[in-house]
């Protein structure tokens, strides 16, 4: 007897009771009897509309009619144990209707007993969540994507990788392809499952000569019996081999609505989709799609960043970074700048595109030349070409037989013969001597053999001792510089580009030594980095700022936030995110006034370390920014990682505004930072050109002389004084 609405039921009342509560709700609900071997004893008429069985057939059946090939059978176990435990049980499972198609199964538990503990039933609500789980599936495919995609795994394995989740998840037994083509040339090719078979049969597969091909490829295609279509010659082997029996496709357009492909899925019974199939179809194509889409992207970012538009050659950005890597690694070599003598008579007859074919067809023979096998050449400006090769000094002559090589026979523009000579500055690069002084080097070797007729190669010469006294005398003047404070720094106002209000300030380190006198910036940090002193001068720097914030707190006046520089050494010393917290307390400054600018190369260093100091800055309210952005390609791998407040445009970039590429580029960037909620400052602005076209892009903040250029503290209070 069960205690039910205080009245005590036997089984027989009581199974009438749940029967006619099934009746009444909208879930299907079952009802198992645990003293018939657990078989069902009635099933609603929502569960038969779900599952295409009758109540005749459900009813002394067990749950395991709903079974099939892909059911969790561990899943199943836990239910049966719950029946048997009397246990309420919550769980999905993938269960199969009676014409086989398959769907998930929300599956409740709920065990009904008397008074002693008797179990008298089982009673168990379900709901077809089918389109709940695709969704999450797709959700979850859809984010392993782009997480792949950012970490640089390449776009073939990740097709592969969608073909593999897709089988692996849809509620049917099946194999998965992705096929592209090409409807001009008929190129095809094949990604994920069956790629191999079915790139061997590309000659039979989708070449153009099958009848009405365009118009089926742009619909799905459902064959439910594969033998006795169309297609069974075109798979007759890869039917054979696998034992399929149903195939289905779904168009992959291009985000123009171009037809560029397929999604191909084979199942080994005969299957049709159902409504919700047709809907998980839908979004698989897409995210196929938008990966392709994607890389497209990030390979047009790269061409517009590091390729010259032109000549076709890579730019000097490009060069540099490619120059990083051979110094990191160790390697040393020798530059070449290269200028045809006669390039501005060339410019005169023919134009700018003249002059960029020119130095198109000189690369092209300087690749044949012994001297510059596996070197590296890019347009360095628009009159030259700059050439790095590992050659030792040993392997550094040119013969002559060489040089008429590329000289002897006539350049082409406009189908008119031109003969040039060649202008060669060169200088060697190693650990010892970094490739931005190599160039320089180079450009003042160039410029002596501009100043020679006929073709000529002019040597750097390098006086070492000179170089080296003048380092070792700011070595043996830094530590004193130190002690007494000499290092200082000049503010220069970052400006709103939209209305001209300055709304912060960069700290620039200087350095005015009473031995010496003033050394730049560019002489002293790279000595200060080497003889690790540099944390040193910036945590003076540092102090001296809020030195000036403080003043013009207790005076009442306007505090402005101002950026930082940082380099890699302190930023990564154990105690700077302590100590820069600790000065800033004693200062009595607010977090919201200091931004601490950071190098884009910082990432290289340890991006794990990097990001857990850049988190403790922003949980304590110091704001980041990340400075010379877009010299360096792996900002893009990294700006979602790290929370930078503020993305700083690098100088080289804004001086070449005018070029629609790098236009092209800068707006890229002002957009990508604008929807990762960043402000965009774009430095070394010193044009109204620049100003404006800047403003049009949408770049919230410029900095550089065109608004005003760094100045002493005492300046600036003048300045904002008339404010």
């Amino acid at each position: 007897m069960y205690k039910f609405d205080n009245k005590c039921l036997s089984d027989k009342d009581m199974f009438f009771s749940l029967c006619q509560m099934a009746r009444q709700v909208d879930s299907a609900v079952v009802i198992v009897n645990p003293k018939k071997g657990y078989s069902i004893d009635y099933v609603n008429h929502v569960f038969t509309r779900m599952t295409e069985y009758s109540e005749f057939e459900m009813t002394n059946a067990k749950l395991s009619i709903l079974h099939g090939p892909l059911t969790d059978m561990l899943n199943e176990e836990a239910i049966q144990n719950s029946f048997e435990n009397g246990l309420p049980f919550n769980t999905s499972s993938l269960y199969y209707r009676k014409d086989g198609s398959a769907f998930w199964n929300d599956v409740q538990t709920i065990p009904m007993r008397n008074q002693e503990g008797e179990l008298q039933f089982c009673v168990l609500v379900m709901k077809d969540v089918t389109e709940t789980m695709n969704i999450e599936a797709l959700i979850e495919l859809e984010r392993d994507v782009y997480f792949n995609l950012e970490n640089g795994t390449q776009l073939d394995d990740v097709l592969g990788d969608i073909c593999k989740k897709v089988s692996s998840t849809f509620g049917k037994k099946c194999y998965c392809s992705i096929v592209f083509f090409n409807s001009i040339d008929q190129t095809i090719s094949f990604y994920g499952q069956f790629a191999e078979q079915l790139t061997a049969m590309r000659q039979h597969l989708l070449s153009g000569n099958y009848s009405g091909e365009q118009l089926f490829l742009k619909q799905p295609i459902i064959i439910k019996d594969i033998q006795d279509s169309p297609f069974n010659d075109l798979y007759k082997q890869l039917l054979m081999e696998n034992n399929i029996q149903s195939f289905w496709s779904q168009p992959i357009l291009s985000t123009e609505g171009i037809v560029t492909g397929l999604f191909t899925m084979y199942f080994e019974q005969e299957a049709e989709p159902q409504a919700v199939d047709f809907k998980y179809l839908n979004r698989v194509a897409p995210i196929v799609t938008l990966a392709v889409k994607y890389v497209e992207q990030q390979n047009e970012i790269v061409r517009l960043a590091y390729y010259d538009e032109a000549t076709g050659l890579i730019n000097i950005e490009k060069f540099k970074r490619i120059m990083n890597r051979y110094v990191a690694t160790g390697c040393e070599g020798h530059l070449y700048i290269i200028e045809p003598g006669e390039y501005q008579k060339i410019i005169e007859l023919y134009g700018r595109h003249g002059g960029d074919e020119i130095l198109r067809q000189i690369a092209c023979r300087l690749q044949n030349l012994s001297m510059f096998e596996d070197s590296v050449i890019a347009k360095y400006t628009n009159s030259n070409l700059i050439v790095a090769t590992r050659k030792t000094i040993e392997e550094l002559n040119i013969s002559q037989v060489e040089i008429d090589a590329i000289l002897s026979e006539p350049y082409y523009v406009d189908n008119k013969e031109v003969y040039l000579t060649l202008k060669l500055g060169t200088s060697n690069f190693s650990a010892e001597v970094p490739f931005s002084k190599a160039i320089l080097q180079a450009d003042t070797a160039l410029c002596h053999a501009l100043k020679v007729t006929g073709t000529v190669i002019k040597k750097f010469d390098k006086q070492q001792v000179a170089i080296v006294q003048e380092e070792m005398n700011i070595f043996a003047q830094i530590s004193k510089g130190l002690k007494n404070s000499e290092f200082f720094p000049v503010l220069q106002p970052k400006v709103n580009i939209q209305s001209g209000e300055i709304v912060g300030f960069e700290a620039l380190a200087r350095w005015n030594s009473p031995h010496i006198g003033f050394i730049s910036p560019a002489q002293f940090i790279p000595v200060a980095e080497n003889s690790g002193n540099i944390y040193k001068v910036d945590r003076q720097i540092f102090k001296k700022v809020l030195q000036w914030q403080k003043q013009r707190l207790q005076e009442g006046l306007t505090l402005y936030p101002v950026s930082v520089n940082i380099s890699p050494r302190y930023f990564y010393n154990p105690t700077f995110v302590e100590s820069s917290i600790e000065l800033i307390r004693a200062f009595g400054i607010e977090p919201k006034y200091i931004i601490f600018e950071i190098t884009e190369s910082i990432e290289l260093v340890n991006m794990r370390r990097a990001k857990k100091i850049i988190n403790e800055l922003h949980n304590y309210g110091i704001a980041t920014s990340i400075d010379d952005f877009g010299v360096g390609y792996s900002s893009l791998g990294y700006l979602q990682e790290l929370p930078f407040k503020e993305i700083k445009i690098d100088k080289s970039f804004v001086d070449n505004l005018a070029e629609p590429r790098m236009n092209a580029v800068i707006k890229t960037i002002v957009d990508l930072s604008h929807n990762l909620r960043m402000t965009t400052v774009a430095e070394g602005i010193e044009t109204e050109e620049q100003h404006k076209e800047l403003m049009r892009i949408g770049c919230i903040t410029g900095q550089g002389y065109y608004y005003y250029k760094p100045m002493p503290i005492e300046e600036v209070n003048q300045l904002l004084a008339t404010k």
